[in-house]
């Protein structure tokens, strides 16, 4: 394995939980936007979000792939245009940790730019990430398409096995070893499986993870 030159972070449930009640907020406004959009009711939104995360990845991938007529950017300017500072608040503890990592650090995200600055931002990180890889920068090839992990490794010149990403999706995370980088699941209860080489319980939790694999 290639030194550790990069690590990825993924934003939402990852750096901060769903505890806060945000993302529940963004689901509200995912199945709003697309109920409206499509002319369907509420119920048939939340079963189509449903099959579109679990055929798809993610709502938008659903749409761009069965509904192109869509504005795909009203769509993802609706669903993130939300106050964070509702929700979240500076995080001390989580800004330490990614201050000890002694390797450059990036956002890769399914979301927008624009989103993940300002939950950065409020949580009090955001100098710590040098760039943001959001939805749009990859041509809207959300994760797990294969096609936004290589336009990520071609941006930062580097092979997978250079790189460690930090995600809370399975799918997410197995598009990534398969683009030959260290996968770190962050999910409560989650456990290594194939194509996950760790799992802890939160962000924090990877630190002594981060730790010996960065020591190598």
């Amino acid at each position: 394995m290639n030194e550790i030159a990069y690590l990825l972070f993924d934003l939402d449930d990852t750096l901060y939980t769903d505890a806060s009640g945000l993302f529940m907020e963004v689901g509200t406004r995912i199945e709003g936007w697309t109920a409206e959009a499509l002319g369907i009711s509420l119920t048939e939104a939340r079963g189509i979000r449903r099959r579109y995360y679990n055929d798809y990845g993610t709502t938008m991938a659903g749409l761009l792939r069965e509904h192109p007529e869509v504005n795909i950017d009203a769509y993802l300017d609706y669903v993130h245009d939300i106050d964070v500072s509702r929700y979240l608040a500076p995080n001390a503890e989580l800004a330490a940790m990614l201050a000890s990592l002694p390797r450059p650090k990036v956002i890769f995200t399914n979301s927008v730019h624009d989103w993940a600055d300002r939950v950065t931002l409020q949580l009090g990180i955001r100098d710590h990430f040098e760039a943001i890889f959001d939805v749009r920068a990859v041509g809207y090839c959300s994760k797990p398409d294969p096609r936004a992990y290589a336009w990520v490794l071609e941006r930062l010149g580097l092979p997978g096995n250079a790189c460690v990403m930090l995600d809370d999706q399975v799918s997410y995370l197995s598009g990534a070893a398969k683009a030959g980088m260290t996968t770190i699941l962050v999910r409560r209860g989650g456990q290594s499986t194939n194509g996950i080489d760790y799992a802890v319980d939160g962000i924090l939790e990877a630190a002594p993870v981060l730790a010996r694999l960065l020591a190598n």
